[in-house]
């Protein structure tokens, strides 16, 4: 369950003020709401580069897809998501649970889908991400969630993927990051192998 009603955050990435802008946003952001974050990284060694995310990490449990599953606790907590990609990002997410992330963006993986799903605030601008669909759309997303039972990697459950992602296509509404983010966010197959076996299943619908 989540131990904090406090926004979740995107920093996206500028390449006028690199990484550690957006580190030391996020730590800000954290001490002021009193949160104390696991911290999610591609690897132990991109810390090294980021000085003040090297002394935020000490003491702190850090996870990386390397480690995950071999390190006690961290689960349910806030997390500080430091340069993901989709992999990255869904590991964050998983283990803060609810919990509120702040996401500090990589040069080379937008997160503003996430953003927008997640209505998260945007610490450069102080724009809160929000998304606007039709009903019609919202109910075309849930059916695709629906139809993920099994990840979307049985007969039932792609056949009905492509119908309704037909559905979308009729509407000019295909966008497959719009799909992904809608089920990293909003879906019950959240799961990095679920989001990637969907991502290329929609590629492939899309020729």
């Amino acid at each position: 369950m989540p131990t904090s009603n406090s926004p979740s955050v995107y920093i996206p990435f500028q390449p006028e003020f690199g990484y550690e802008k957006g580190v030391a946003l996020a730590i800000a952001y954290f001490q002021r709401e009193g949160l104390q974050p696991i911290i999610v990284a591609p690897n132990k060694t991109v810390l090294e580069f980021v000085p003040p995310l090297k002394s935020f990490a000490r003491g702190r449990t850090v996870i990386t897809p390397m480690n995950t599953g071999r390190v006690a606790g961290g689960r349910g907590n806030p997390a500080l998501i430091y340069a993901p990609d989709l992999k990255q990002l869904e590991l964050g997410l998983e283990y803060a649970r609810g919990n509120p992330v702040v996401v500090v963006e990589d040069a080379s993986y937008s997160c503003e889908r996430w953003a927008d799903e997640a209505n998260a605030i945007n610490l450069l601008d102080r724009k809160v991400h929000t998304v606007e669909r039709t009903a019609e759309h919202e109910e075309i997303l849930k059916a695709i969630d629906w139809a993920g039972n099994n990840g979307w990697s049985d007969a039932p459950g792609k056949r009905d993927l492509l119908r309704h992602l037909g559905k979308l296509k009729a509407h000019g509404w295909l966008d497959r990051d719009e799909i992904i983010a809608y089920q990293l966010v909003k879906g019950r197959h959240g799961h990095y192998e679920s989001l990637n076996r969907l991502s290329k299943l929609i590629d492939d619908f899309s020729g």
